[in-house]
């Protein structure tokens, strides 16, 4: 059996948005190098950062907008991030990733019974252990 690693992008709303989370965003590509877990039907696990902004908007708070790509390639979930969020960054983005599992049961029965939830877990809480170390470590403001 493979493992598949966890990947991260992100869409951000505005420059606002951008100098706003990009801290974050950067702590957790840091955070998910060399994370990779067993028991995934695809290659990767992407988390996709929806920030709202000055010029765009996503009305996403938390997690939402499960997508399988066609290809095989990854299963993507996004975390949004509204303006009001902005002095819970960290929380929010934690509370994503460890809430993803559930998610991915309640929208994706049949696939999440493909799934070994138990690795996926561990890779997450160390994860989220990682950035969470990588934002002490950047001295990256985590609450207003």
């Amino acid at each position: 059996m493979t493992s598949s690693e966890i990947g991260f992008s992100a869409q951000f709303g505005g420059q606002d948005a951008a100098t706003a989370v990009l801290p974050h965003f950067k702590a957790l590509q840091v955070a998910s190098q060399g994370l990779r877990f067993e028991g995934f039907p695809y290659p990767e696990l992407a988390f996709i950062l929806r920030v709202d902004g000055e010029v765009n908007q996503y009305e996403l708070s938390g997690i939402g907008y499960l997508d399988v790509d066609r290809r095989g390639r990854y299963l993507s979930v996004d975390i949004g991030i509204e303006r009001d969020d902005r002095g819970r960054v960290a929380d929010v983005i934690c509370e994503g990733l460890l809430f993803s599992m559930e998610y991915i049961r309640s929208v994706k029965p049949k696939l999440a019974k493909k799934i070994d939830f138990r690795s996926m877990e561990e890779c997450l809480v160390e994860l989220v252990s990682r950035y969470r170390g990588e934002l002490t470590r950047l001295n990256v403001q985590t609450s207003s």
